[in-house]
């Protein structure tokens, strides 16, 4: 069998790789694993932001035990409030009513004045002297004049249209504490009636 002898007129192909395909492809490879990293940490990536633990009702001022800290996902489309922002929050009042168990949002808090023409006045009331009834901020109620000892009927004010402000606080000895706001012009009438344990509340048709 004869041996097949090489063709020398025939020219051999040399592959030669183009350093310049080799690195496009790493790099291409780089670029990949990075976009990977990324999109995978826009998804899991989450920020500290304010959550709200109770219900607050438009014009109760916010404490610090109405906060607390939860982490949610950096591509939630809500305009929450970061928990570095807490100090700004507590002692404000909310503008408008937000529901317990919600992201705390931008705009929902501001300043807790007291508006024109009105006061605020505290009182403590025993039981039998207001309703049982879901007393909520923004109920309207009337301030009822008890009379003192040995005084006449006639002689008492008449009553005083009011709104409660705040949730009431139950104490533990039974009574609970009451936040109202009234006239500006009747505000010591009140304050005078609720210091000698004369006050008593009645609920209209018109609360929320």
């Amino acid at each position: 069998m004869e041996t097949p002898v090489p063709d020398a007129t025939r020219p051999r192909i040399r592959l030669r790789r183009s350093p310049l395909w080799l690195l496009a492809g790493i790099l291409a490879v780089c670029l990949g694993g990075l976009a990977s990293a990324f999109v995978y940490l826009s998804l899991t990536a989450s920020d500290p932001v304010l959550r709200v633990n109770r219900t607050i009702h438009r014009g109760e001022v916010i404490q610090g035990a109405d906060l607390s800290v939860v982490s949610v996902g950096t591509g939630v489309d809500v305009r929450t409030v970061g928990d570095e922002r807490a100090a700004e929050v507590i002692g404000r009042a909310a503008v408008t009513d937000v529901p317990g168990g919600s992201l705390l949002v931008e705009g929902s808090w501001g300043e807790s004045g007291v508006p024109v023409g009105s006061a605020r006045v505290g009182l403590r009331l025993s039981v039998g002297r207001f309703p049982t009834t879901d007393l909520r901020p923004g109920t309207q109620v009337l301030v009822v004049a008890l009379p003192a000892q040995g005084e006449a009927e006639a002689e008492l004010p008449g009553s005083i249209p009011a709104s409660l402000v705040g949730e009431p606080a139950v104490q533990t000895d039974g009574s609970t504490l009451l936040a109202l706001s009234v006239p500006a012009g009747s505000a010591e009438l009140v304050a005078r009636l609720a210091a000698a344990d004369r006050v008593a509340l009645v609920q209209t048709g018109n609360g929320r």
